[in-house]
């Protein structure tokens, strides 16, 4: 009789490691290719994180988020990417390398996720679907993927085991979760408490079991949340911090934008079939795969032969919640960031599935495959221009050179500098915004009391230059009630001449 292999177990264990690491490493390096031109010149990236960086970039001359510019979410965001740039600098590569290592964070917390609920090669899969089809296409570490990727690491705890000090250390995530997107981690929060209900009447475990559980949770959820939010309620107080936090954004943020259909960014068209397709398949990743999901955990909740029923239904629920939290707003890039948990379902249930299932796994890893390289190819392929900035030495666009090019040259680091558009200027070139609001817009969540507020900061502080654009004048007084632009206009006219239109049709105007 052949004696057990001791060293059998811990070979596993370091084989599985290495298996992890290589992944971890595969998963930078692919990354990398994304987000630098070789050697080491990072592409200047464009997006909403851009907020971010600049909100970080005021923190650095003294300013303070709710105070002295404005800010709509929680601040875990700003002191993030604040932490960093007083480390290292408002560096242009420091803000490509908090993509790259969050994109590394999230496909381990997803290998993690699918690896206790299917096997290493289908949960390789996940991760590199989750990776090709979503991360990369969005490349923009905004407040969404921090929050999400707490949130995954709070539900690969949890499923191991609902222990006390799991329930805990889970809670604590999740409200760390929330001080970057409080809505991600209420939802997520409601539906942990969800799933410990649902656990507990299927074990059929006594209700003090259930009340010791739920409040273990919501304890540390709201003891993490009070602990980093303390600062903020003492300086401007709990009114001001809802109203941005709360108010605001139900009245102002909570709708699709008109004119969007279903949050895309663009229109879909037999034409750009090939671009819009990406996000129409995982949209229909979102709104299948939940409910399937829910109905076979509902059917089988009493089956003892389904010993992922625990697992499942805590991703399914969680998942889902965030799926129905971001439709109230519903944006592309909104879905794409909590879309994490229907790709680990979807591959699941693939391997479930037999023959048909195996059949389209393959297609779906000659389909990664596939999308990795064209990803990597039109990166390196795409026209770029390899800029001098005081930023850093960064890759950009030629339109975003032309732009770039002409400011940099009529400005100083740490001149003022006004983009009522969008802030894709200040980090690269070391200006300051003037003003408290982030930009100007012709919707309804640039309220009158921001315009006045704007011109009145414009008249005391001096700002040479203002850069605009034509879709600002898009609309008449009177055509829209959402447009509060019209007295702001007046003012530009009356104290800015236009001197330089660029090919994009943007301009620039300078301080008479």
């Amino acid at each position: 009789m052949l004696s057990p292999d001791p060293g059998r177990g811990y070979r596993a264990v370091r084989a599985a490691d290495w298996f992890v690491v290589a992944l971890l490493f595969g998963t930078a390096a692919y990354l990398y290719v994304n987000l630098f031109v070789l050697p080491n010149t990072p592409y200047l990236l464009g997006g909403d994180q851009t907020y971010f960086w600049t909100d970080a970039q005021r923190m650095l001359f003294g300013e303070r988020p709710y105070e002295d510019f404005f800010q709509f979410t929680p601040p875990g965001t700003d002191l993030f990417y604040f932490a960093l740039f007083k480390l290292f600098g408002p560096r242009i590569w420091v803000t490509n390398v908090v993509v790259l290592g969050l994109g590394v964070a999230l496909c381990w917390a997803c290998f993690n996720i699918s690896r206790q609920i299917m096997g290493r090669g289908t949960a390789l899969l996940a991760t590199l679907l989750f990776l090709t089809l979503v991360y990369t296409k969005l490349l923009n570490a905004t407040h969404h993927w921090f929050s999400v990727l707490l949130t995954m690491i709070a539900i690969g705890i949890a499923m191991r085991r609902t222990t006390l000090a799991r329930i805990a250390a889970a809670g604590m995530l999740l409200g760390l979760a929330s001080f970057f997107t409080h809505t991600h981690a209420v939802a997520a929060t409601l539906a942990f408490i969800l799933f410990l209900i649902w656990q507990q009447s299927r074990a059929k475990q006594p209700l003090r079991f259930l009340f010791q559980r739920v409040g273990l949770l919501i304890f540390a959820f709201g003891l993490t949340w009070f602990a980093s939010t303390l600062p903020f309620l003492l300086r401007i107080g709990a009114k001001e911090l809802w109203y941005y936090q709360v108010t605001f954004v139900t009245r102002y943020m909570v709708h699709t934008p008109e004119g969007a259909f279903l949050g895309l960014p663009e229109v879909p068209s037999w034409r750009r079939f090939a671009a819009v397709s990406q996000y129409f398949l995982v949209y229909a990743v979102l709104a299948v795969i939940y409910p399937l999901s829910l109905w076979q955990c509902w059917l089988r909740r009493q089956d003892d032969e389904f010993p992922d029923w625990d697992r499942i239904t805590l991703l399914c629920l969680v998942g889902s919640a965030l799926c129905v939290e971001v439709a109230f707003s519903l944006n592309w890039l909104r879905a794409f960031a909590v879309s994490m948990p229907a790709i680990i379902l979807l591959i699941r249930w693939l391997d479930q599935d037999g023959h048909a299932g195996r059949s389209a796994i393959k297609l779906i890893w000659v389909g990664v495959v596939c999308l990795a390289v064209f990803q990597v190819r039109s990166k390196h392929h795409g026209p770029y221009v390899v800029a001098e900035l005081p930023g850093g030495r960064a890759a950009v666009s030629p339109q975003a050179y032309e732009r770039l090019d002409w400011v940099m040259h009529h400005t100083r680091p740490g001149d003022f500098f006004f983009e009522p558009p969008a802030p894709s200027l200040y980090l690269p070139l070391g200006l300051r915004s003037p003003v408290f609001v982030e930009g100007l817009g012709t919707d309804e969540q640039t309220t009158p009391e921001m315009v006045n507020r704007t011109i009145q900061q414009m008249e005391t502080i001096p700002v040479r230059y203002v850069l605009w654009s034509p879709h600002l004048d898009g609309l008449e007084a009177g055509q829209s009630r959402a447009d509060h632009l019209l007295p702001f206009r007046a003012f530009l006219h009356d104290h800015y001449d236009r001197v330089w239109i660029f090919s994009d049709h943007e301009e620039i105007w300078e301080h008479r």
